[in-house]
Formats: C-alpha cells, sequence, structure tokens
C-alpha cells in the first residue's frame, strides 16, 4: 500500500481560488433568485403586490340592491396562492338577499399583457368576468367590460387602503365609458386575528 501525502500548503489555496472564479463568474439575476428562493417557473415580481391577499378574512358588506337601498352583512373570505404561487384563489362565503351567496375569484398576471388580472363569477350570476389592471401603493383598481341587456357596462373593482391586515374592495358601475360610476359594492376585509 502507498501512502499519499497532501501539502495543505498547497492544496488550500487551490480550493480558493476554484471558489473565487466561482464567485467572479456572473449568473443571471433571475437564475439566482429561482435556486435562492426556489421559485416556480411561472413566477413574476409582479405576483408579489398580490402577496397581501394571501390569508383568512372576515368581511363586513354593503352591497346595493335592487330597490338603491343598502343591504349590511357579514361574510367570510379564504384566499390562497395555487399553481406554485403564481396565482392567489378567493372563496368567499356569505349572504345576499335572505339566501346563501359565494363568489370564486382567481387572481394572477398576465406577463403578455403586463397587468394584474382577476376572473371572477359569483352564484348570483355564474358568469366568468376577466378583470385587469394595476396597484400602485395602497391601490390596485381592476377594469372590466360586460353587455348587459345590450347595452355596454365598464365594471370596476378598486382594492383601496391596503394594508398587511384589512383593505377595502369597491365594485362600481359606469353606463357612458367611465365618466361616472355608480359604487354597487362596499367590502371591508379584516384579516382574522389581524
Amino acid at each position: 500500500m502507498h501512502r499519499v501525502s497532501i501539502n495543505l500548503l498547497t492544496v488550500v489555496p487551490v480550493f480558493i481560488l476554484v471558489g473565487c472564479i466561482f464567485i467572479i463568474v456572473p449568473q443571471p439575476a433571475f437564475a439566482i433568485a429561482a435556486v435562492q428562493q426556489n421559485l416556480s417557473p411561472c413566477y413574476h415580481k409582479e405576483l408579489d403586490s398580490l402577496g397581501f391577499l394571501a390569508g383568512d378574512w372576515i368581511v363586513e358588506a354593503n352591497v346595493k340592491t335592487g330597490d338603491d337601498k343598502w343591504e349590511q352583512s357579514s361574510a367570510t373570505s379564504q384566499i390562497k396562492p395555487d399553481l406554485s404561487g403564481c396565482l392567489f384563489v378567493e372563496r368567499f362565503a356569505g349572504s345576499r338577499a335572505g339566501h346563501s351567496f359565494s363568489s370564486l375569484g382567481i387572481m394572477g398576471f398576465n406577463s403578455v399583457s403586463g397587468k394584474l388580472q382577476r376572473v371572477w363569477s359569483d352564484s348570483e350570476h355564474g358568469i366568468l368576468i376577466l378583470y385587469e389592471g394595476h396597484r400602485n401603493g395602497k391601490e390596485m383598481i381592476l377594469y372590466s367590460e360586460v353587455v348587459l341587456n345590450g347595452n355596454r357596462v365598464k365594471l370596476r373593482h378598486a382594492y383601496l387602503d391596503i394594508t398587511r391586515d384589512s383593505f377595502r374592495l369597491e365594485s362600481a358601475r359606469s353606463q357612458d365609458d367611465g365618466k361616472t360610476w355608480i359604487t354597487v359594492s362596499k367590502l371591508q376585509y379584516q384579516r382574522k386575528g389581524g
């Protein structure tokens, strides 16, 4: 059997040199971030602006009824990240006009249009509505356009006063191409235990 003698004074500088080469060679920033944070390929930094949504919420709802009166009720909402954090899914449960009311919302970021998106439907209407828009500080405004009874109607979902533990969601509609808006619901979200 042969003995191999290793001189540490020779080996250690080689390891240091190899380590320096790995540090000096630039890596793409997105590659480093993906490795460090174990991000999904569908991740975009704009999704971070939706992070405030995640959680369990108590919702105080004020909804305009058909006779232009306001109905107050309490509801709950659970919003969870899905598809490796590339979407946020909301399940809302409450009541309206004396019967149960629920809605489902899916939020994400469209990297092609550069806009935040929300697909929404509820147990009252059952249709899918796509809203698009942007977040700016403590506000996130999303718009949609639908045809109701032959009339083109603009819709707006405004997330207002966004904090870690609360936000307001106001829904409005316009029949004059956004010149005037009629608010149809005001929801105050408060984080459970927050």
